[in-house]
């Protein structure tokens, strides 16, 4: 008698029962997905960065092959680089673009990849990637791409491929409305009067001081000559009273201000180049809009990064 009951409950499990528990897990694993993806996304809205890396990854491991594996792989790049955690940025990026190589989301990985790139410093890499961008990203990526391409080619005078881009049929549709403003930042930038490091080395050479002046740094400049003119007369008031210790020490004194004075100078120059460069660039990033861009719309909403240039 107590086999009926045992083999009905048998039954019971492995006919009527088993399509219900595949529904039922089908529909919690789907309720866990959508849960998981929209919880990153309100967290990338709040700007819960790190948090939204832990909630990416825990998507991926628990859906693989889930319908948004993709987007939360990238998600962990953008987070990354909205916290402007560059290094990391890049590796999520690149390991994005390994595991998903013919992803429509790949273009713009590459996109934000080379913005990474160029705050660490590394522009010639940033330049690149740019130039990879416009065969597989979204029409406004396109734009973006090339209108960076341009402007660090500028940033780093070289106007012959600057100018050989703007007229470049495959790039100029991303860029004409910009042409005219990009033609005149060419323009300026080659007619920037720069510093020449030597110039201002010799001049501080032949008189201390007088590198300061030309680098415009005038302050710096009446403190040299000054500095300088006092340990001269000390050593030579000390000489002069036959002080050979005391005008020996003043000498090795003038000797490091005077070299340094040099040097100084040189390093100036350097730096007055630099700043011009930068000025222009920053100005560049104004002119031609690209001072933000949409990072993603996570639950319909723009997200917006702005570079902090």
């Amino acid at each position: 008698m107590k086999t009926i009951p045992v083999a009905f409950f048998i039954l019971l499990l492995l006919l009527p029962g088993r399509p219900c528990a595949d529904d039922f897990t089908a529909r919690y694993y789907g309720l866990r997905e959508t849960e998981i993806r929209q919880f990153a996304a309100d967290l990338f809205i709040a700007g819960e960065y790190f948090r939204v890396i832990t909630e990416a990854r825990r998507y991926i491991s628990l859906f693989p092959k889930g319908p948004r594996t993709e987007e939360m792989a990238r998600r962990i790049g953008d987070a990354y680089l909205m916290s402007h955690e560059w290094a990391e940025a890049i590796v999520s990026y690149d390991d994005f673009l390994m595991k998903f190589p013919s992803s429509p989301q790949a273009g713009a990985a590459i996109f934000y990849k080379a913005i990474a790139l160029l705050k660490q410093g590394n522009g010639a890499e940033a330049e690149r990637l740019f130039q990879l961008v416009p065969s597989g990203a979204d029409g406004q990526k396109k734009l973006e791409a090339a209108r960076w391409e341009i402007l660090l080619l500028i940033r780093r005078n070289r106007f012959d491929e600057a100018e050989r881009r703007l007229k470049d049929q495959m790039v100029r549709p991303e860029i004409e409305k910009e042409a005219d403003i990009i033609t005149e930042m060419i323009k300026e930038k080659k007619s920037t009067l720069y510093k020449s490091p030597e110039t201002a080395g010799v001049l501080s050479a032949i008189l201390p001081g007088s590198g300061q002046f030309y680098n415009e740094r005038y302050q710096d400049g009446v403190y040299s000559f000054l500095l300088n003119t006092l340990f001269i007369l000390g050593a030579y008031k000390a000489y002069d009273q036959e002080n050979y210790a005391l005008g020996g020490l003043l000498t090795l004194f003038e000797i490091g201000w005077y070299t340094g004075g040099i040097y100084g100078a040189v390093g100036g120059a350097h730096k007055y180049n630099h700043k011009i460069d930068e000025d222009h660039f920053r100005n560049g990033v104004r002119r031609l809009n690209l001072q933000e861009s949409e990072i993603g719309r996570p639950g319909g909403v723009s997200i917006l990064f702005t570079y902090p240039f």
